[in-house]
């Protein structure tokens, strides 16, 4: 997993830089091209972006682990509080659990194979929780109501805020400008570099070619990166959400 995972960073995007780099190298060698420029910027032009945007897609990754946590915790609050209340059945219970596991596959569907057609099953089945929950309302104190309904609004509200975070993303302008400025790096930077390797020998050709074609790789492996970590749930970066050790199982059913 961890190798597939590292190896997803070499992608198409990789191959092309890595050939142009040695294009505009070749290129300016040929001609004797040689331009002064600092390497600030660099930094300031995709550097700062890059990890400006992996900062945001990791945060974005943090608030959707936090957030999912929420959903299960407020599913097995949920469920206990109702098995608490006397006067319900033990298969009451279990088919509020069942109605609840089935949402969580549902989200989690939805979540990974972005299926859109699930949304709209999982937002009715809110009004049939409430409607599950409001059958066995006679046995229920105003304290006891208060906190299922409580507790089902912030179950759903957690899910609603998982759908944001996979459907709103980091800027798109951003990570776009980031792209388009990597792919004309290597007209900046081969001009520094030639310009500082005055002295034409063999190996400081070598030297100068392997410098170029790494900065090239490192640019667009941490742009890499930062789409893997863009999208936590798709299950291709390291970081992704791991389901099967954070869902709700049915072993934590009572009873």
């Amino acid at each position: 997993m961890q190798a597939r995972s590292l190896l997803s960073v070499l992608n198409y995007r990789i191959l092309i830089i890595l050939v142009e780099t040695l294009l505009v190298y070749f290129l300016y060698y040929k001609y004797n091209f040689k331009l002064s420029v600092d390497f600030t910027i660099l930094s300031i032009a995709i550097v700062f972006p890059i990890v400006f945007s992996i900062t945001s897609a990791y945060q974005k990754r943090q608030d959707a682990l936090f957030t999912f946590n929420v959903l299960r915790n407020k599913m097995i609050e949920l469920s206990n509080i109702y098995f608490s209340v006397e006067g319900t059945s033990k298969a009451d219970y279990q088919k509020l659990f069942k109605a609840l596991s089935k949402i969580q596959s549902l989200v989690i569907k939805h979540l990974v194979q972005d299926s859109t057609e699930g949304i709209s099953e999982i937002r009715k089945s809110r009004k049939d929780i409430f409607f599950r929950i409001d059958d066995d309302k006679q046995h229920y104190n105003e304290r006891e109501k208060d906190s299922l309904i409580r507790v089902k609004n912030e179950l759903f509200q957690a899910i609603e805020k998982l759908f944001s975070i996979k459907h709103h993303p980091t800027p798109k302008s951003l990570r776009k400008y980031c792209l388009v400025f990597i792919y004309l790096s290597p007209f900046i930077y081969n001009g520094q570099i030639l310009f500082v390797n005055s002295i034409d020998t063999g190996l400081k050709n070598i030297v100068s070619l392997i410098i170029s074609s790494l900065i090239g790789f490192v640019l667009m492996a941490l742009y890499n990166v930062q789409e893997h970590i863009e999208n936590p749930f798709d299950g291709q970066g390291m970081d992704d959400l791991d389901f099967e050790a954070i869902q709700m199982n049915d072993y934590e059913q009572l009873g």
